[in-house]
């Protein structure tokens, strides 16, 4: 009986065969992708094809959420900004608490950032030591208790070593009153 078939009659019908399967499968698995390519819209065929990952997560959680809702938090955790993130601290009679939160949250490294910043500003426009000056009037406005900090010896000491003029000592003092 199969002495009846030729090869060419099996190749069409296993090319029949395969492509009634690869349709099905693409029907039933990629109901969307195909139905959009049918109906002309490329909108799911370039989300198919997007190879942005932070696309396709936001893609991934969307399908979740809408397979299962959006996923509850555990009791007792949530989600803060970065600024709302604070430690505990040891209660010390000598510290207030501004003082003991702005140790912890690093005052002499975020001077030094906004300094590094105001000097990158200089280097690109040209400014002067006068321009410094006025520009870190502002840092020490903003960090109202800095000319007192114990550390002020280490952001004087960056501000003569990366300067790109000379600073006198008694400049930096006055600088932070």
């Amino acid at each position: 009986m199969l002495q009846q078939f030729s090869w060419m009659t099996f190749l069409i019908f296993f090319a029949i065969l395969s492509a009634l399967w690869y349709l099905m499968l693409a029907i039933t698995v990629y109901r969307k992708e195909t139905f959009g390519l049918i109906a002309g819209s490329r909108l799911h065929v370039s989300n198919v094809l997007a190879t942005n990952p932070q696309r396709e997560e936001e893609e991934e959680d969307q399908i979740a959420d809408q397979i299962m809702g959006k996923s509850k938090m555990p009791e007792g955790l949530e989600v803060v900004s970065m600024g709302a993130l604070n430690f505990s601290v040891a209660e010390d009679a000598a510290y207030s608490p501004d003082d003991a939160k702005s140790d912890q949250l690093g005052l002499v490294p975020d001077v030094i950032q906004e300094i590094r910043e105001i000097f990158a500003v200089l280097a690109k426009e040209d400014g002067t030591k006068q321009d410094f000056f006025s520009l870190a009037a502002l840092i020490s406005e903003k960090y109202g208790r800095i000319g007192s900090n114990p550390n002020i010896g280490q952001i004087n000491a960056f501000i003569r070593d990366h300067a790109p003029f000379a600073v006198t000592l008694e400049e930096l003092e006055h600088l932070w009153d």
